[in-house]
């Protein structure tokens, strides 16, 4: 056979071209599927934060330059895919509360959610959340255990268990709606925990 491809030149040409495609093919190949590569080399998450920030805080401001919130944490951690940050030892302090003295609000952990088409900004706190206000009259105090925050409207929702405190009354409910600029509580019930409000009698 290597004689009669030595002597016919067209064969010898129809060879070389069937060699170099197979060569062609492997090399390919060979740069295409790198199997050693793939299994060696760790697949990153999606979602993988892109910024983070310690003991840092943010503050929004209004139209006349005057701000109106400030959110705190011990760390900041955002994940662009979804647009949410995660908070340690978040702090929210409302700023503008008309006559009412600014609110301050804490907790263990947090998340803050951008705006977007299907939903408002807002910050999302759990885990021993404490809102609280302290005026000539004395402190209010808001315990929970989750409550959503929406600085730009001065308000808070929750639909777990919340205790309120002042120098006169505790009042405990299923939920609770609040309105700080206007230190307004809009109480919810349920049938296993109605609204009871406690009065403190002086002497």
């Amino acid at each position: 056979m290597i004689d009669t491809l030595l002597k016919n030149t067209r064969l010898r040409y129809r060879a070389i071209i069937v060699l170099l495609a197979l060569y062609s093919g492997a090399m390919a190949l060979n740069y295409g599927v790198d199997v050693d590569k793939q299994i060696t080399e760790p697949q990153l998450s999606i979602n993988e934060p892109d910024l983070y920030m310690e003991d840092a805080s943010i503050s929004q401001v209004n139209e006349a330059g005057r701000r109106t919130s400030v959110i705190s944490a011990r760390r900041f951690t955002h994940y662009p895919l979804t647009d949410v940050t995660t908070l340690q030892l978040p702090s929210i302090q409302l700023l503008d509360v008309g006559t009412q003295s600014p609110w301050s609000i804490s907790s263990v952990e947090g998340r803050l959610l951008g705006v977007s088409e299907y939903r408002e900004e807002a910050v999302e706190l759990w885990k021993a959340v404490t809102a609280e206000k302290i005026s000539q009259e004395g402190a209010t105090r808001l315990i929970t255990e989750t409550l959503s925050v929406f600085p730009d409207q001065n308000l808070a929702e929750s639909d777990s268990t919340v205790t309120i405190l002042n120098r006169d009354t505790k009042t405990t409910a299923a939920g609770v709606r609040a309105l700080f600029d206007k230190d307004l509580f809009v109480f919810r019930s349920s049938p296993e925990h109605r609204v009871v409000t406690t009065i403190n009698v002086r002497r």
